[in-house]
């Protein structure tokens, strides 16, 4: 059986609703994209299929059909303030809805989570769930696909998105549709089948045989329920679950408490609810979706020139054929090569060929071994206040580009094991220096001695810009003791 594309009804066009909701996972790290995704940028918060994040991209996606107020984001406690400011740059209320788990418990606990927040407000609220690092090129399909669950969801299914697979892929889970749901409903019903099972990466073989069958759908992670009836579930399956997620939204916290948290079974939705539960369907869907899991899905999923060449950034290619070339920094210049991954930043440069992408995890462990900050934070670092850039360092001495967003401020802070030299190059700057407050403009400096409080702030209406001299025995981040700060950053 080959399920057709979800058509809806003429007049079911979509429309925001107070009863919808949208949860979007936005927590997972990977270093499948290294050197651009590292661990503390991984891919969702990267422009890696136009000029928004892949984050900001799926929440964009779902408000033709859901109030910015309604949609709940969770991620990792590191990636919070990332991920509240992309948010508030789409629409302020998004950056209001950020739930930050203080660790990884997979995705059953998360959804969970946001799931008991939402359902003490609106008990029967229609929740859809969506991945935030997955492209999808078909919008229309998308919203199409959502309605046709929701009808499900109204008759008490978790309803799952199938992608039509392309190809016998070993890479995704798959699900196995069964007959059409009975029912009216303007036809929606219709486009939805019963989930019969599901499976975990198959083999080639396996894989090939699901293609030709014609009733096989990539999971693509994406779910439609009713929120009463998911608790429901959850409790009977997963009752340590459930309680711990009703716990923490009664304490209406945005971070939850580590302790409560990790309380939590680590499990995902497919193992702990979906495979156990009796009322599972699948919406069969073509929306142009890709997981943008390696280098070679990002080739395969952007436009190329003449020459079958993908390029990003500053690229001169001469006589070469099939690459992907992207440069996040400076000049990226072939000649006569083919079918080669050509990634560079300002501190690491990948080279292999288009073939080898997906054996990335064994270059980065190795690069791991002995440069392991390459594989964690990139020069460019992300602040709830702007960001820092690193310009130059050497043994003692440390030189830093920081921007401060209009109205922002740092914590006030001291270092034990480092003096700073401050001289502004772009806005005016409210610098706390000890006893001392001073405002500086652009070529006026200032010299923070070590141990010395200090809070830096930019209190006008374009952003701040400083350069920043470390010198000291040490020069790490670490070597900063907050005693206030706007931005909950302060332990206990």
């Amino acid at each position: 059986m080959n399920a057709p594309n979800v058509k809806l009804h003429p007049a079911a066009q979509p429309q925001v609703s107070t009863k919808r909701y949208a949860i979007v996972l936005a927590g997972g790290s990977g270093t499948r994209l290294w050197p651009l995704s590292r661990s503390s940028k991984p891919k969702q918060l990267l422009c890696l299929n136009g000029a928004e994040s892949l984050l900001q991209q799926t929440v964009l996606r779902t408000l033709p059909m859901v109030d910015p107020a309604h949609v709940y984001t969770v991620t990792s406690s590191e990636y919070r303030f990332e991920v509240a400011g992309q948010l508030f740059a789409l629409d302020e209320p998004l950056a209001g809805g950020v739930l930050a788990e203080p660790m990884g418990r997979n995705t059953l606990p998360a959804i969970a989570w946001a799931v008991a927040r939402i359902a003490r407000e609106t008990p029967d609220a229609l929740i859809g769930v969506f991945s935030s690092d997955h492209a999808v090129a078909d919008d229309d399909a998308f919203l199409r696909a959502w309605q046709a669950a929701e009808a499900a969801a109204k008759e008490g299914y978790i309803a799952l998105f199938g992608m039509h697979p392309t190809e016998a892929a070993t890479g995704y889970g798959y699900i196995q549709s069964g007959q059409p749901l009975a029912g009216g409903n303007s036809g929606l019903l219709s486009e939805v089948h019963q989930a019969v099972r599901f499976v975990e990466k198959p083999d080639r073989a396996t894989a090939q045989d699901y293609l030709a069958s014609g009733d096989f759908y990539w999971n693509g992670g994406m779910f439609v329920f009713q929120a009463d009836r998911f608790l429901e579930m959850l409790q009977q399956h997963q009752p340590q679950i459930f309680s711990v997620a009703q716990a923490l939204a009664e304490k209406n916290e945005m971070l939850a408490d580590t302790d409560v948290y990790a309380s939590m079974p680590d499990v995902s939705i497919d193992y702990g609810l979906l495979e156990l539960a009796e009322k599972v369907a699948v919406v069969p869907v073509r929306m142009g979706w890709n997981d943008l899991g390696s280098w070679e899905a990002i080739y395969q999923q952007r436009d190329k020139d003449l020459q079958g060449n993908m390029t990003e950034g500053d690229v001169l290619a001469i006589d070469s054929r099939e690459n992907l070339l992207w440069s996040a920094h400076g000049l990226v210049a072939t000649l006569g090569v083919s079918n080669l991954a050509v990634v560079q930043t300002r501190d690491a440069t990948l080279v292999c060929p288009r073939e080898r992408v997906q054996d990335l995890k064994t270059l980065v462990s190795a690069v791991k071994q002995n440069h392991a900050h390459l594989t964690e934070i990139h020069l460019t670092v992300t602040r709830p206040w702007g960001s820092y850039t690193i310009l130059e360092e050497g043994p003692g001495y440390k030189i830093k580009r920081i921007l401060v967003n209009p109205g922002a401020k740092l914590s006030m802070q001291m270092h034990y094991h480092r003096s700073e030299h401050w001289v502004v190059i772009e806005g005016t700057a409210r610098i706390t220096n000890g006893e001392q407050e001073i405002y500086l403009e652009e070529n006026e400096s200032t010299y923070i001695p070590k141990t010395n409080r200090h809070r830096l702030e930019n209190p006008g209406k374009v952003a701040l810009q400083i350069i920043e001299i470390q010198t000291g025995l040490y020069l790490e981040e670490d070597d900063i003791v907050r005693f206030d700060d706007i931005y909950g950053r302060i332990p206990g």
